[in-house]
C-alpha cells in the first residue's frame, strides 16, 4: 500500500513509519503545516496514496492554550480531510483520537460508551471526529481512540519517561501526582501494529479503541522501575501535579478492534510490560553513552 502519514516525526508517527516501511509499504510523510491549507493541498494533490493515517495534532500533556488546541486538532484536521476531498475519492482516512472523549467510568470502555470529554484537549479531539466525519463525503473516516502508550522516544513530560530519567540519573527526590491511578501502559510498537493492521484490512468506517484492557497502578510502575534501576528515590506528592478531576482508572475494551483483526487472521500479542521498560532503559543508556563519546 501507499500510505500518507501526517505527524510522521512525532512519538507515535516515528514508530508507525518504521513499522510501515518494515512491512514493505510506501510511506509519504506530510511536510506541510496542517494549518496552512494551500500548502497542504498543493503537497498532496499529486501523491499516489491509498490511505491516510492522520497523527498530526497537539498533545494533552503539554500546556497548550484552548484556542490553539481547537485550531490545530479541529481546523488542522479538517484541512487534511478537505485536501483529500478536493483531489481524491474512495480513500480511507484514519484519525488519531483519544480515549478521553468518553465519560468517566471505572468499567472497561467500549466504542459505544457515552461520550463526555472533560478537558479542552479531549473536546478538541471529539470535535475533530465530528467535523471530519461531516466534511468527508467522497472518502471514509476511521477514528482511532488511543489509550495510553509508552515507548522509546516519548517526551519526558509523560509519566514513564519522567520517572525513568529520574531513576537513571539517580535523582534523590521525584515530585509526582497521584500514584494510585490505574492506566493502560501499552507498548507503542504494539499500538502501531494495530493501526497498520486496521489499514491493511481496510477496516470499516467508525470508531476503534486502540487498547489492551490491561491496567497498572502508577505506583506499581514506579516500583518496577526502581527495582530495575536499583534506585529508590524519595517520592513527594506535589499538590501542583494533582488534578482534582483526574479519573482513578481508565481502561478500554478492545473487543471490536480485535474482532476486526481476528476475522482477517491477525492476532497481535503485546510484549510484557517489563520487556517494554527494559527496552526503554537500554535506549536511555545508549543515549548516555553516545553523549559521553561526543
Amino acid at each position: 500500500m501507499n500510505i500518507l502519514v501526517t505527524g510522521g516525526n512525532g512519538f507515535i508517527g516515528k514508530h508507525l513509519v518504521r513499522d510501515l516501511i518494515n512491512c514493505s509499504h510506501k510511506v509519504f510523510i506530510l511536510k506541510s503545516n496542517i494549518l496552512n491549507y494551500a500548502s497542504l493541498q498543493k503537497e498532496i494533490e499529486n501523491l499516489n496514496f491509498d490511505t491516510v493515517i492522520h497523527l498530526a495534532g497537539l498533545s494533552h500533556v503539554i500546556d497548550h492554550s484552548p484556542s490553539l488546541l481547537y485550531e490545530t486538532n479541529v481546523i488542522g484536521s479538517q484541512n487534511v480531510v478537505l485536501a483529500v476531498e478536493k483531489n481524491y475519492q474512495k480513500k480511507k482516512i484514519f484519525l488519531a483520537s483519544t480515549c478521553h472523549v468518553y465519560e468517566d467510568t471505572k468499567s472497561p470502555i467500549s466504542e459505544t460508551f457515552p461520550l463526555g470529554p472533560k478537558s479542552h484537549y479531549a473536546a478538541s479531539k471529539l470535535a475533530m471526529e465530528f467535523i471530519c466525519n461531516n466534511t468527508a463525503t467522497r472518502n471514509k473516516i476511521v477514528s482511532l481512540r488511543l489509550f495510553n502508550c509508552i515507548g522509546i522516544g516519548q517526551k519526558e513530560s509523560f509519566f514513564i519517561p519522567k520517572i525513568l530519567k529520574a531513576h537513571m540519573q539517580k535523582e534523590p527526590v521525584i515530585h509526582l501526582g497521584r500514584l494510585e491511578t490505574k492506566r493502560e501502559f501499552n507498548d507503542v510498537r504494539w499500538a502501531v501494529k494495530i493501526i497498520r493492521s486496521l489499514a491493511e484490512v481496510d477496516a470499516p468506517p467508525g470508531n476503534y479503541n486502540i487498547c489492551s484492557g490491561e491496567t497498572f497502578k502508577a505506583s506499581e510502575m514506579l516500583r518496577i522501575v526502581s527495582e530495575k534501576t536499583k534506585h529508590f528515590p524519595e517520592i513527594i506528592s506535589d499538590v501542583e501535579l494533582l488534578r482534582p478531576d483526574e479519573q482513578s482508572i481508565i481502561v478500554g475494551d478492545p473487543t471490536r478492534t480485535l474482532k476486526t483483526l481476528n476475522q482477517n487472521g491477525i492476532r497481535l500479542r503485546q510484549p510484557q510490560i517489563r520487556k517494554v521498560l527494559d527496552d526503554m532503559i537500554t535506549e536511555y543508556k545508549r543515549k548516555i553513552d553516545a553523549q559521553k563519546n561526543l
